[in-house]
């Protein structure tokens, strides 16, 4: 078990070196966009792209940019209203056709929201509509069959985890600013002011 466990992990590090590689101008110009935005950045996705996307959105807010998390299914069903002119939109989606896409991407431009993508299709619906489209190297699923979405998920979190560290550092985030957003815990502890200290 030992063996196949270690095996898995290298492959996944196998992929991520070829998604390093592939990393151009759209990705500098997806950072462009968050940081030129005046509103919120938006974070949408279904399924195993929700769960990673709303990580993402986690850490973008975490580290200075305002952010939330737009699940696809209840956008469509009314939380489409918390799209706002001067937002920008990352979504997220393996195949980039997912049905609740379409309305989600019609709005966006409609009220003119940039859409930067993460997907593994170019000439998908999402990857069309995008902006700044991140695609994923083709690089097949690790486990059993190669069935279950783990590769690709670990290629997703991965350049939103690198979006958002260049981000943070283009703004100029500081270790006091993010002391200031983790009061709580171990880690706000360590960060805290030393005239809290005294």
């Amino acid at each position: 078990m030992i063996t196949f466990g270690k095996d898995v992990v290298k492959d996944e590090a196998r992929a991520l070196d070829a998604l390093a590689d592939s990393l151009g101008d759209d990705f500098e110009k997806a950072c462009r966009l968050i940081l030129d935005a005046r509103g919120k950045l938006i974070v949408s996705g279904l399924g195993k792209s929700g769960h990673i996307g709303r990580k993402i959105a986690a850490t973008f807010a975490s580290t200075g940019t305002t952010a939330t998390f737009l699940h696809l299914a209840e956008a469509i069903h009314g939380d489409l209203g918390i799209v706002a002119p001067g937002d920008v939109a990352l979504l997220i989606s393996q195949s980039g056709a997912t049905a609740e896409l379409e309305p989600v991407i019609d709005h966006f431009q409609h009220v003119g929201i940039p859409i930067i993508a993460i997907t593994g299709n170019p000439r998908s619906m999402l990857g069309e509509a995008a902006a700044a489209p991140l695609v994923l190297p083709h690089w097949p699923e690790v486990g059993p069959e190669a069935v279950a979405p783990t590769t690709s998920t670990t290629m997703t979190l991965a350049p939103g985890d690198a979006r958002a560290m260049t981000v943070m550092r283009e703004k100029g985030f500081t270790p006091t600013d993010f002391g200031r957003l983790h009061p709580g815990g171990t880690l706000g502890a360590r960060l805290k002011p030393v005239k809290r200290l005294m």
